[in-house]
């Protein structure tokens, strides 16, 4: 295969993005179903552990969406397009994701406990969620998306 173009790399960014944004948006909306409606009656006493499970449930799904987005239309221009959809390629996949969860968890607890209490637009929280959970969770998204999209392009959809 040859070696892919500006312009065909820019579409793949873009693509890349788009995936990551329909991914993100899965993840966000279960770790608040988790955070703010399901945990807080199991584990009420254990905020921490509420967070760090929300975060982990939101990232599996996100995930497997990524995943199965990201074969069908994001990374077209592959050395090995059976290779690159293998079960091997999917735990790669996996791997590279789960240090960016790990990453995102480390990232978010911390910001959690150093980020004060806030008010935005008059509230807060957003949807039964403190805005300093939803910050920490954005600013982690964004570092952890430069690593998801480097890893996966150098190690599993080689152009």
């Amino acid at each position: 295969m040859a070696k892919q173009t500006g312009k065909q790399l820019f579409w793949e960014i873009c693509r890349f993005l788009l995936v990551g944004g329909t991914a993100t948006v899965v993840d966000y909306c279960v770790f608040w179903l988790f955070d703010a409606l399901v945990f807080p009656l199991v584990f009420a006493e254990w905020e921490t552990l509420s967070l760090v499970l929300s975060t982990a449930l939101g990232f599996c799904v996100g995930l497997t969406v990524n995943w199965i987005l990201s074969v069908r239309f994001v990374f077209r221009a592959v050395q090995d397009e059976e290779a690159s959809r293998s079960k091997k390629s999917f735990a790669l996949f996996a791997l590279i994701g789960v240090i960016g969860l790990a990453i995102t968890e480390l990232g978010v607890v911390l910001l959690v406990a150093l980020l004060p209490e806030m008010s935005l637009f008059g509230a807060n929280a957003l949807f039964g969620t403190a805005w300093k959970k939803w910050i920490a969770k954005a600013v982690m998204t964004c570092i952890v998306l430069v690593w998801n999209y480097l890893g996966r392009k150098i190690f599993i959809f080689k152009s």
